[in-house]
């Protein structure tokens, strides 16, 4: 008689010995799946993008729909190189794109903007924003109120039509949103361009949290929106330094002649950070009345202060390469000296070259 423990060690031995002989070849065999799934891509992948560039060259718009309908069935692998070609081509290009979109893509688009996997919704989402045209706005809205990242995609996607209505709806949801990712929203609304002046007008009256208020102000200096110089110029007395620094930066690109006063009071702000941007900005104005500012900020302990001094005193020309030669020579402060003789070389590099 066999002894039972034996015959149940040498049962658990096989199942082991034929669990891991089916793992490892599961695994295999997912390998070659994967290899022959992404060598396929990368084939058709190549294939498609030459059509498309041939598409893009032809003189009309039939070309466009024959590779519409023979890749129509490559749904993924289209989307793909239609999104990889939506960032480095404009114009007719464009067009043209869109012309494939319509004709492959379009219907199977926004069934996915409803789809309850992510990933489809987000790319579903990319494409109705950078090839769609209204009414797939109205679906865009609908997105605003999705997830984070799905939420954000839809705002990239409305600020697309570049319309009153659609900004109204990215400042919105950018007023809305509890921690809004700040540089996201930065690059959506920078990317709209001057169309968004009223709206930043408007929002910067808004009791806003310090970080958007902040983002705000700077994106009017990036712009730049000078019109908005009376809206932004009172906050110089703000009580948060990063509302005072970014107004000090965006006055600089303003170069309004009339904040000279405004930025010599902020040179003198009690955080280093505002004074470096106060600075940087009064040499950006270019007025002669600076000099004396520019010329303490060398002699500050802050590096960031003494850097932004000697950038300001070069923008004013020779009259300021005169006082940066003047501290070169003197011996009180090194750091000052050092400051200046870097300043000065630079020019001379500058002349070389």
């Amino acid at each position: 008689m066999h002894d039972p423990a034996a015959v149940l060690v040498s049962h658990s031995l096989v199942f082991v010995a034929v669990f891991s002989t089916s793992l490892f070849a599961f695994i295999i065999l997912r390998r070659l799946i994967i290899r022959r799934r992404d060598a396929h891509f990368r084939t058709m992948y190549l294939r498609i993008e030459q059509d498309v560039l041939r598409a893009i060259s032809a003189e009309d718009d039939q070309t466009a729909i024959e590779v519409a309908l023979k890749y129509k069935s490559q749904r993924k692998i289209l989307t793909r190189v239609l999104i990889d070609f939506l960032e480095t081509i404009s114009g007719r290009g464009q067009d043209i794109l869109k012309v494939i979109f319509d004709y492959a893509l379009r219907e199977r688009c926004l069934k996915d903007l409803h789809s309850p996997f992510l990933a489809r919704r987000l790319q579903a989402t990319r494409l109705a924003g950078l090839l769609s045209v209204p009414p797939e706005k109205a679906l865009l809205v609908a997105l605003l109120k999705d997830k984070a990242i799905i939420r954000l995609a839809a705002v990239n996607a409305l600020v697309q039509f570049a319309d009153q209505e659609s900004l109204a709806l990215v400042f919105r949801a950018f007023e809305q949103e509890a921690c809004p990712h700040i540089h996201t929203y930065a690059n959506i609304i920078f990317g709209a361009g001057e169309k968004v002046e009223p709206f930043v007008k408007i929002f910067l009256k808004k009791n806003l949290p310090v970080e958007k208020l902040s983002l705000l102000i700077e994106l009017a200096g990036t712009i730049p929106l000078p019109s908005l110089y009376p809206d932004v110029v009172d906050y110089a007395s703000h009580p948060d330094k990063e509302v005072r620094t970014r107004l000090a930066k965006a006055l600089g690109k303003f170069l309004v002649p009339k904040s000279y006063k405004i930025l010599e009071k902020m040179a003198n702000d009690k955080e280093w950070e505002v004074q470096a941007q106060a600075l940087k900005a009064l040499g950006n104005l270019k007025n002669p009345k600076a000099l004396g500012l520019l010329m303490r900020g060398l002699f500050s302990p802050s590096w960031h202060i003494r850097y932004n001094a000697r950038e300001g005193l070069l923008n004013l020309g020779p009259p300021g390469i005169r006082r940066l030669e003047d501290v070169a020579k003197q011996k009180a402060d090194r750091f000052a000296s050092d400051m200046a003789i870097m300043a000065l070389d630079d020019i001379s590099h500058s002349q070389v070259s």
